[in-house]
């Protein structure tokens, strides 16, 4: 928790981010939101791509670390299946976005509420966190690292602004945990993620070909 309030405070990595009026629960829900990003973009990165290719990346990134709770090994894991469920998407969205430096914000967000237009779940939070990863990919392959923090700090601040009622109303991230280890009994929740996931990919595809 300490590391994750440290991020929140770097002018660098989020300066939009304000908790100062906020409940100690509402601003934990953003600290672990925070720390579920760092760890799941890192994870990623590392397992993509070689440590050399990683230059330029903080310190943060560089680093392989155990999941520190069940929340970030079960983000992982499940960011993983779903972007394996959709790899012609994942692998082609960037490019097909056209995301750039200059045009990388308002696309994140455009996806973002795409991904959110039709309401929230948990699987959609998985959806954000997936396609996180897959632009911060995209950044590091054409040679502008600069970029990974900004958008592990677009993805906090759209759950602080977007999300953070409906996670405080659905039991927090242990609330997050326990939707997907019930579903270990029969499978219902892991096939309703890949459901989500397809309709996400349905979605994302329309976005690109509007674009």
């Amino acid at each position: 928790m300490a590391g994750a309030t440290a991020a929140l405070n770097n002018e660098d990595l989020s300066p939009t981010l304000n908790t100062s009026e906020m409940s100690r629960y509402d601003k934990d829900i953003i600290e672990e939101g925070l720390s579920l990003t760092l760890d799941y973009i890192s994870y990623r990165l590392r397992s993509k791509f070689e440590q050399s290719r990683l230059k330029g990346l903080p310190r943060q990134f560089l680093i392989p670390q155990t999941p520190t709770n069940t929340s970030t090994s079960t983000l992982r894991k499940l960011a993983t299946l779903m972007e394996a469920e959709h790899p012609d998407l994942f692998e082609s969205l960037c490019t097909t976005l056209g995301i750039t430096p200059v045009t990388a914000y308002p696309t994140f967000v455009g996806v973002a509420q795409e991904i959110f237009q039709a309401g929230t779940n948990w699987g959609r939070i998985v959806a954000l966190f997936t396609f996180g990863g897959v632009v911060a990919h995209h950044f590091v392959e054409t040679q502008r690292p600069e970029m990974v923090q900004r958008i592990v700090e677009w993805i906090a601040s759209f759950i602080a602004d977007n999300l953070l009622t409906w996670i405080r109303e659905n039991g927090g991230w242990v609330g997050f945990v326990a939707h997907f280890s019930e579903s270990s009994q029969s499978q219902t929740m892991w096939k309703s993620l890949f459901t989500v996931g397809s309709i996400c990919a349905a979605g994302l595809t329309l976005l690109a070909l509007n674009k």
